[in-house]
């Protein structure tokens, strides 16, 4: 049988939970300093696709007339 009792047990289970949701609020303060470069590379890309387009439908229309 084990020699530490059932008090002990529940206290490292206890404390391994609170470390557990230390890391966890770490993580999501991380992740959430990354949501302005996430941002701005969707922006980036997605002007980048509009300006493909506009250009690609402005020599269509060129070669129309």
């Amino acid at each position: 049988m084990s020699e530490r009792g059932d008090e002990e047990i529940r206290a490292e289970i206890a404390a391994e939970r609170d470390g557990l949701g230390q890391d966890l609020d770490a993580l999501k303060a991380e992740l959430r300093s990354l949501i302005p470069f996430a941002l701005a590379g969707v922006a980036v890309i997605a002007l980048v696709t509009f300006r493909k387009g506009a250009m690609s439908g402005a020599k269509m229309m060129w070669r129309l007339m």
